[in-house]
């Protein structure tokens, strides 16, 4: 039972996180720089990744948090080259002048903020779920 309910109490905490980072951050989010739609759909891909993981069923406080994260944590490199190679497919489509290092680091910092915060929730879950 202190396992489900400290777990629970984490969803909500990497809940608020996930929200607050990717919905009022103003690095990702300021005029010109809105990165919110992008951060939900990356969202969308890191529980699609999520999903197809094997269930891990540990005994200890924490043990299946930790391993969802561990679990996930390979993915991290494809899901930025994934948003680099989504990026350039955009500069190509709509033209390169506005085209910045800053606009692809934006880019980078809302996908692994959005897949490491997914992340941490889904794996709170996972940790408190029967």
């Amino acid at each position: 039972m202190t396992r489900k309910i400290i777990s629970w109490v984490l969803v909500g905490i990497f809940a608020y996180a996930w929200w607050w980072i990717g919905h009022r951050w103003t690095y990702i989010n300021s005029p010109g720089s809105q990165w919110s739609s992008v951060y939900v759909l990356f969202t969308l891909i890191s529980l699609a990744i999520l999903l197809r993981a094997a269930k891990v069923t540990k005994s200890g406080l924490f043990d299946g948090f930790i391993a969802t994260l561990r679990g996930f944590a390979p993915s991290l490199p494809w899901l930025v080259l994934a948003i680099v190679v989504a990026r350039a497919v955009a500069a190509v489509h709509t033209g390169f002048a506005w085209m910045t290092a800053e606009h692809f680091l934006q880019a980078i910092v809302a996908v692994l903020a959005a897949a490491v915060t997914t992340a941490l929730w889904y794996g709170a879950i996972e940790n408190g779920s029967d």
